[in-house]
């Protein structure tokens, strides 16, 4: 190296060391954790597939600069200046509003124009369905997902359940492996309604972790999936009771449809979407191993927890018909029952012991905790949450759909939350001291009639069925003394959903 380039690698020295130690803060500020948010599904990421991609970035931007200041000065080193400068507001802003924390996915928030267009995307389906439900469409394609994936490394395609073409995509992804194991759900949602034509189009996000058995070997992998799933436009969606099963819509068989597509117990037609939803493509948009989550220092405020309520716009009349068909609901009730629920959960959190919170979750929202729960323990951490306070409670929204009565609610709350190495007990992430301010949208449901079900008290701690203790309610949501599934809603409101300040109403 010339004379003159190491003098001017001398003198821009400095600001390349600042600008990597400033970038490294950055990328490093990213989430603490607890029940229902606080970490990325993947370990660490604000994208949907979870996961930072490895190599490039900050780095190459760096020694980017480091160029241009030796080769260009007069252009580097103004560039450098305000690269640092841009740096450094972003992390001033993310220390005065607390560390950013990631849900099990994190969408962008679309602008109130498309917001708008999604409701009404949604409650057109409605009218050409007047049975559909989303949390019910949404459990029955989880169970698809499942039960592709499993056969994936078989070839045996789930008659009726995908289409040809999408078993192909499947396979062409499938090439010695041997099996996929523990299929576990990070998030579930419907990102785009199609209308048009003869049929209805759903396209569902899926971003899941599960396990794929290659020579012998298991490897934990994250993805981030694009199913599209159809049927036809002049169909009716089934009740709950078969929307949450793989058999015939018409009437429940499981066993296999004929070579015509026919169910061989009612001779109605399973296959090619005409009486139920049928994937038709898929679409793999990221795949990585599992890592150890990222998680952050601190306690304070987090982003969004100032910010107004995102109400739907026609909360005030969905409440009144809500009102108007319930006129003696109890609304200190039911906020004593989702602070009671909020506490039981974040209990089972911080103790590992999760079957506590069993009563109170839908099926595949028990699922998601599970994951993480045994996903901490696999990299020798857990999450710690005490002095838990509920400061207030806010409706954001009012629904219902033929089958479920829907509640939101804001929970704006306060907790000293922490994650510490079981095995030395030193804090890696969050506070042990000091308290954690935030608030989240949890959304309940109920089935239409479960107030009139059931001889069970209401009061969170007894079988709404039976009223026995919660001592004993299985993995599967089934009371222990009455042999009553109490989490799907059909006796008493149930949590189904958390969403955090940055992505609800998206």
């Amino acid at each position: 190296m010339s004379v003159p380039a190491r003098r001017a690698l001398i003198r821009i020295l400095p600001w390349a060391v600042g600008l990597a130690v400033l970038c490294a803060l950055l990328v490093g500020d990213e989430a603490a954790a607890r029940v229902g948010g606080g970490q990325s599904f993947g370990g660490g990421s604000s994208s949907g597939g979870g996961g930072r991609s490895g190599g490039g970035g900050d780095g190459d931007l760096i020694w980017f600069l480091i160029w241009l200041c030796l080769e260009h000065p007069a252009i580097g080193v103004p560039v450098t200046l305000v690269v640092i400068g841009v740096v450094v507001v972003k992390q001033i802003a993310n220390r005065v509003g607390g560390a950013r924390r990631w849900a099990s996915h994190q969408p962008a928030r679309r602008p109130p124009q498309a917001r708008r267009a999604r409701r009404s995307s949604r409650q057109h389906l409605r009218e050409a369905d007047p049975n559909f439900s989303e949390p019910l469409f949404l459990d029955y394609a989880q169970l698809v997902y499942a039960r592709a994936q499993t056969l994936r490394p078989h070839d045996a395609r789930p008659e009726g359940l995908v289409a040809a073409p999408a078993w192909r995509q499947l396979r062409k992804r499938s090439s010695g492996l041997e099996a996929v194991e523990g299929v576990i759900f990070g998030a579930t949602r419907v990102a785009d309604i199609d209308l048009g034509g003869q049929w209805i189009t759903l396209r569902v996000a899926f971003t899941t972790n599960l396990t794929e058995v290659r020579g012998g070997q298991r490897r934990q992998l994250l993805l981030d999936e694009r199913w599209t799933f159809r049927r036809a436009a002049d169909a009716l969606s089934p009740g709950p009771e078969r929307m949450r099963s793989l058999g015939c819509a018409s009437c429940g068989s499981t066993l296999e449809p004929k070579t015509d597509g026919q169910c061989p117990n009612c001779g109605q037609l399973r296959t090619g979407g005409q009486l139920q939803w049928e994937v038709v493509s898929t679409e793999l948009r990221s795949s990585q191993a599992l890592s150890r989550p990222d998680l952050h220092l601190g306690g304070g405020v987090e982003p969004g927890t100032r910010a107004p309520t995102v109400k739907h716009p026609q909360l005030p009349s969905r409440r009144r018909a809500f009102q108007a068909r319930h006129p003696d609901f109890d609304w200190s009730g039911f906020k004593a029952r989702v602070v009671h629920i909020f506490g039981e959960l974040q209990q089972a959190w911080s103790t590992q012991r999760w079957e506590r919170a069993r009563p109170y979750e839908t099926d595949p929202l028990f699922q998601v905790h599970r994951f993480w729960m045994e996903r901490y323990a696999r990299f020798g951490l857990a999450n710690r949450i005490d002095d838990v306070e509920v400061l207030k409670m806010e409706l954001a929204d009012v629904d219902l759909d033929a089958w479920l009565e829907t509640m939101t609610v804001r929970v704006w709350a306060r907790m000293r939350d922490w994650t510490e190495e079981t095995a030395t007990g030193r804090v890696v992430g969050g506070s042990k001291s000091e308290p954690r301010a935030f608030s989240e949208y949890w959304t309940f449901i109920r089935a239409i009639g479960a107030e009139d079900r059931g001889s069970g008290p209401r009061d969170g701690r007894h079988c709404p069925s039976c009223g026995a203790p919660l001592d004993k309610v299985g993995a599967a949501g089934v009371c222990g003394y009455c042999d009553t599934k109490i989490t799907g809603g059909d006796y008493d409101w149930v949590l189904s959903r958390i969403e955090q300040d940055e992505t609800y109403g998206r």
